[in-house]
C-alpha cells in the first residue's frame, strides 16, 4: 500500500509539474517526424513485411497519435506484431497510453511481468516485457518509450524525462514501440533481435 501510495503521489506531482511547465513556457511548436512512420523499413534483419494494418477507428480516436504504424512481420512460419506510435507534442489527452492500462481495457490479463536487456552496438537499455492471456490465447508483449536517443522501460521515468525535456528543449514529443509474439518458445529470442534491429531504425525517424 505504501508504494502505490508513494507511486500515486509521484505521478501526480510530475503531471502538476508538466502543467505548470506548459503553462510557464507558452505555447510550444510540434516536433516532426523526420519522415513518415509508414516508410519503415519492410525487412527488418530478416522479418518480412506480411501486413500493414490500421487501428480502428475507435481505437485510433482514443489513441490520439501524430503518426502510427500497426505491422505483422513474418519469418519462416513465425510471426510478430510491430507497433509504433508518435505524438509530435504530449499534453492532456494527448499523450502516450501503457500497454498495462489499455490491454486490459481490451480484455487481456496480464499475468507475470519483467524487464529484457536489449543489447545495442555501445550500450544496453532495458525494456518492458509482459506475458498476457485472453481465454486460451497467450501472448509475449515486449514495449518502451524513445525518444531524444533515450530507450525507457518505466513509465514514471519517461513522465520525468518528458518534464525536463519540455523545460529545457521546449519539446513534449516522443513515441511508444511494441513487439507482440506468441508465447512460443522460440519468441523471446525473437522479440529481442527484433528489438535490437528496430529500436536504431526508430531513432531514424524521431525528431
Amino acid at each position: 500500500m505504501k508504494n502505490w501510495t508513494w507511486r500515486v503521489t509521484a505521478t501526480a506531482a510530475l503531471l502538476a509539474l508538466t502543467l505548470a511547465t506548459a503553462y510557464s513556457a507558452g505555447a510550444r511548436a510540434p516536433q516532426n517526424l523526420r519522415q513518415p512512420l509508414e516508410d519503415f523499413p519492410s525487412d527488418v534483419g530478416g522479418w518480412k513485411l506480411l501486413t500493414d494494418q490500421r487501428l480502428e477507428e475507435e481505437t485510433a480516436s482514443v489513441l490520439k497519435a501524430s503518426d502510427y504504424v500497426l505491422r505483422r512481420y513474418g519469418k519462416d512460419d513465425r510471426w510478430l506484431e510491430f507497433f509504433v506510435a508518435f505524438y509530435a507534442m504530449q499534453r492532456a489527452g494527448e499523450s502516450m497510453h501503457s500497454p498495462r492500462n489499455c490491454l486490459p481495457g481490451s480484455g487481456w490479463e496480464m499475468w507475470d511481468y519483467d524487464v529484457a536487456s536489449i543489447p545495442l552496438d555501445d550500450h544496453d537499455v532495458t525494456v518492458n516485457k509482459y506475458w498476457i492471456q485472453r481465454g486460451r490465447q497467450r501472448l509475449l508483449v515486449y514495449y518502451w518509450y524513445q525518444n531524444g536517443g533515450r530507450v525507457v522501460a518505466d513509465e514514471y521515468m519517461a513522465k520525468a524525462f518528458q518534464v525536463w525535456d519540455a523545460a529545457v528543449r521546449g519539446r513534449t514529443s516522443g513515441s511508444i514501440v511494441r513487439i507482440i509474439v506468441p508465447d512460443a518458445e522460440w519468441a523471446d529470442q525473437a522479440a529481442m533481435d527484433f528489438a535490437r534491429q528496430a529500436i536504431p531504425r526508430v531513432e531514424e525517424f524521431l525528431p
